[in-house]
């Protein structure tokens, strides 16, 4: 059997559509050095705590990150000090029928956030959605949090809807943002790049 045909095997679930997997890798992120690395289950419940940190209540529980972070179609990448304590987060969910990849979580821990560490992760998310041949990528972001929405039209994401009452428990509202992708060619002539991933 050819190599490329094993591996393709090899990361291919029963429905046709790769397994998602990311490979451990040591980064500078604003001239730190950090480690991003695939999340496990065993992560879920420090998931939880940094966005309950950031938002004062955790939109999701550690039983949806879990089930999550099963899901052959997600990718969870969590970004660790070299202490080894997780300080951010970043979900990935891959519709192939549409070729769309769907940011399902981002979140920085407030001691972390001002270093681009989420335009770092958002820039690595797209990379990992143009490995496996998207053509655009989508997200939902609260109305009022104009900090966010600001870093994702820098990335080239735009307003398509607005969803009303999005968010438990409180009902707020949600943008969804969506943009194309381009081809590792394709962003190199326009200028923009992708963090050094190997992919």
């Amino acid at each position: 059997m050819k190599f490329n045909d094993l591996l393709h095997r090899l990361m291919t679930r029963e429905g046709g559509n790769p397994s998602l997997c990311f490979a451990t890798r040591r980064v500078m992120i604003a001239g730190d050095p950090y480690i991003l690395r695939q999340a496990t289950v065993e992560d879920a419940p420090t998931l939880v705590e940094i966005e309950r940190v950031i938002y004062g209540e955790a939109p999701w529980n550690a039983a949806a990150f879990v089930g999550d972070i099963k899901r052959p179609d997600r990718l969870y990448v969590v970004v660790e000090t070299t202490g080894k304590v997780i300080v951010a987060l970043v979900g990935l969910s891959l519709h192939f029928h549409q070729r769309n990849g769907h940011i399902t979580n981002i979140a920085v821990s407030p001691a972390y956030q001002g270093r681009g560490m989420g335009t770092y992760l958002m820039k690595a998310m797209m990379a990992v959605a143009v490995a496996h041949k998207m053509t655009s990528m989508s997200l939902e972001v609260r109305i009022e949090n104009r900090g966010a929405q600001h870093l994702y039209r820098r990335l080239g994401f735009e307003v398509c809807q607005q969803k009303h009452h999005y968010y438990l428990p409180d009902g707020g509202d949600a943008y969804e943002m969506k943009t194309k992708l381009m081809r590792m060619g394709e962003q190199q002539a326009n200028g923009k790049t992708k963090p050094d991933l190997g992919l």
